[in-house]
């Protein structure tokens, strides 16, 4: 408990700027980052793609199993247009998480200072810290069952929380359901990361 607490306080540390200067503790430090935040160099050997490196660094900063960590991006997929839409098509919402109100602005004034709203270390990032500080009993109970739908429900309805008509389970977990099969086609890409559009990753180039 001690440990955590120390990592907790260094974690919180407040560089938020002004406008957060009231909740500095809601917002996590640009220097606080999990280790597969940064970006990954632009040549690579073969393209990885976003939903690739999400389960990937869930596996790895959560101790969680591939089905679990599917469950989990598969969700973002649903959310993101398979990492191709950060910004809602029809609303104010965005990111990975589609994070609305509050959530997008302090994503956002973290984002400004660790890469941009775009980036895969700013959303990452930043889902990182939300489920470390605020959400370790969901993360419990994706722990305890290695069912990729089960994981998927329980995400969708704890962390993510839709209207009913986006919600939209079955499309989640289908996601969920590809990326345990290792298929990745047409996701938004990683390791070579460019925008399409404004807001609009574009996929893998297709390796050689």
């Amino acid at each position: 408990m001690r440990y955590f607490a120390a990592a907790t306080t260094a974690f919180l540390i407040a560089t938020t700027p002004p406008a957060f200067a009231d909740r500095g503790s809601n917002l996590p430090s640009a220097n606080s980052q999990p280790a597969a935040a940064t970006e990954a160099p632009e040549t690579q050997a073969a393209p990885i793609t976003i939903p690739e490196q999400l389960i990937t660094n869930l596996q790895r900063d959560f101790g969680l199993t591939r089905s679990q960590a599917a469950g989990i991006t598969g969700n973002l997929a649903h959310e993101s247009g398979n990492f191709r839409m950060l910004a809602e098509i029809d609303g104010g919402c965005y990111g990975y998480s589609q994070w609305c109100g509050p959530r997008k602005s302090r994503f956002r004034s973290y984002a400004a200072r660790v890469g941009g709203q775009e980036s895969f270390q700013a959303n990452y990032g930043y889902l990182h810290y939300e489920l470390k500080s605020e959400y370790g009993a969901m993360m419990r109970r994706i722990r305890a069952t290695d069912d990729v739908s089960q994981v998927a429900r329980i995400f969708m309805k704890t962390y993510l929380r839709p209207r009913a008509s986006t919600a939209n389970l079955q499309r989640r977990v289908r996601f969920s359901e590809m990326y345990l099969a290792y298929r990745f086609d047409g996701a938004g890409c990683y390791s070579h990361f460019q925008l399409e559009a404004s807001n609009r990753p574009a996929a893998c180039p297709e390796s050689t």
